[in-house]
């Protein structure tokens, strides 16, 4: 009964298909699915999206190459600005990687690409439900290995059981865990935010007028007259003659009638008050410091004691 029911689903949802690559209206690389002869027993769905040619290469590639290769496959051009394309290339380069980082030879890595493409392009393009894209992965899955003869492969067959597994496993967390996200986002207009940017220039003034401003200097006036332009040289000193009308002042020398004991007194003086002060600051550190000791030794004898 299992094996009846299998072979019924094989026959109604593992229809394989080609996939002939084109330009749309827009120069993004279109592929278009066409259906395969059910009859058809040696149809594989390696090398349906990417060409052995470019699957060969892309695994020679680290990550930042590939990602640039996988642009200029599928036309990608405004991944930088738009929702939709990053993330579709965010997708084939994780899913190209994981394959590389499996151990895939080129056949199998273009199998896997054309299954991650064709679920995708479910999502984007098709609007698929969630259950529906699930059936259509599983019928793309049938007769890997398979338990009865009579299931036929749906073009997957140079899978092995354990790969088979871990493809499930990656499409199922990569995919169909953030489906109602991948759902949303193509489904839903992205915003566009217009930026600008108000850059002022000041342009030279007009050659016409008397006193342009210094370019050379980038300054304004009143900061090149202040601190750049060399300043006018100083006029030399004008000699004032007295005047004759003026009476003359003889130069008188007040310390010729002083005598030395008012010299000595005058000193003594000025001593008196500038080293008064002076000496009392002195002799108050003095006696502190000496009550200081007298303490000290006072505490020496009563240890000693």
């Amino acid at each position: 009964m299992a094996a009846k029911s299998q072979s019924k689903s094989s026959s109604g949802k593992s229809t394989r298909s080609n996939a002939s690559t084109g330009k749309d209206v827009k120069g993004k690389k279109k592929v278009t699915v066409e259906e395969d002869d059910p009859d058809d027993e040696t149809a594989v769905l390696a090398f349906k999206v990417l060409s052995e040619e470019q699957t060969k290469k892309l695994l020679t590639l680290e990550v930042e190459d590939m990602q640039k290769e996988l642009c200029e496959i599928f036309k990608l051009k405004n991944y930088s600005t738009d929702l939709q394309e990053a993330s579709t290339l965010d997708y084939y380069t994780g899913a190209v990687w994981w394959g590389k980082e499996q151990g895939l030879n080129p056949q199998q890595l273009s199998g896997l690409f054309t299954v991650v493409y064709n679920l995708f392009e479910n999502v984007k393009e098709q609007h698929m439900n969630k259950v529906d894209n699930l059936k259509e992965f599983k019928a793309v899955m049938m007769g890997i290995e398979p338990e009865y003869p009579d299931v036929k492969s749906a073009g997957l067959d140079f899978f092995s059981v354990a790969q088979a597994k871990a493809i499930a496993q990656y499409i199922n967390t990569s995919l169909f865990q953030h489906y109602n996200l991948y759902q949303f986002m193509f489904t839903h207009t992205q915003a566009e935010e217009i930026i600008g940017t108000d850059l002022s220039i000041e342009v030279a003034k007009p050659s016409t007028l008397p006193f342009p401003p210094p370019l050379h200097e980038g300054v304004q006036d009143d900061m090149y007259a202040s601190f750049i332009a060399t300043p006018p040289p100083t006029p030399p000193p004008v000699e004032e003659t007295p005047k004759e009308d003026e009476p003359t002042v003889p130069d008188i020398d007040a310390f010729n009638d002083l005598t030395v004991d008012d010299v000595r007194e005058v000193i003594e003086s000025v001593a008196k008050e500038m080293l008064g002060g002076l000496q009392n600051d002195l002799a108050a550190k003095l006696r502190e410091k000496e009550n200081n000791i007298i303490q000290r030794i006072n505490k020496i004898h009563k240890v000693a004691e």
